[in-house]
């Protein structure tokens, strides 16, 4: 039985011209989640997926610089005031990768925020509810970035960070 696809809807759009507005941009970001929201990152190799959720990982009140990419052993969970669920799935293949999603309780608990890079790979395990943020080279140091999306609590994610990305400094 072949699954229908509902389109994602872009809600926000913005291009980091260095690293560190890309981890700031997370920062934003991570400020604003919530226990139980899940983020589902999508871009090629090096468009800084990490750094984005080391971004993440400190506006949650967490150490970024714990952050690793947990590409070899799947996943990491960085304790904290919100817990963050970290997971990579770039070695991810059929099957073979079904052991990470043996709990989806956890992963997704109410009580944590979780993240997995390369999100395009996991199918259906990922919650309809996500944030779906892709990541794509636009030059050597600049990346375009949009936020996508269903339903209204990724609608007030991006409205609050369309605010605070308006606001002057």
């Amino acid at each position: 039985m072949q699954q229908k696809q509902k389109k994602e809807k872009t809600l926000l759009e913005m291009t980091s011209r260095s690293a560190q507005e890309t981890e700031q941009f997370g920062e934003q970001l991570g400020r604003l989640l919530m226990p139980g929201d899940v983020v589902g990152l999508v871009g090629e190799l090096g468009t800084g997926k990490t750094t984005l959720i080391r971004g993440l990982a400190n506006g949650l009140g967490l150490n970024p610089d714990d952050v690793k990419s947990p590409t070899f052993i799947l996943l990491r969970e960085y304790p904290g005031r919100v817990p963050l669920i970290h997971i990579d799935a770039y070695r991810l293949d059929g099957t073979e990768g079904a052991v990470v999603w043996e709990d989806p309780d956890w992963l997704f608990s109410p009580h944590k925020v979780t993240v997995i890079e390369w999100a395009d790979r996991v199918g259906s395990w990922l919650p309809e509810g996500a944030l779906v943020v892709r990541v794509t080279h636009k030059s050597t140091h600049q990346r375009h970035v949009t936020c996508e999306g269903r339903g209204a609590r990724t609608q007030q994610l991006t409205e609050l960070m369309r605010q605070q990305m308006t606001q002057p400094s």
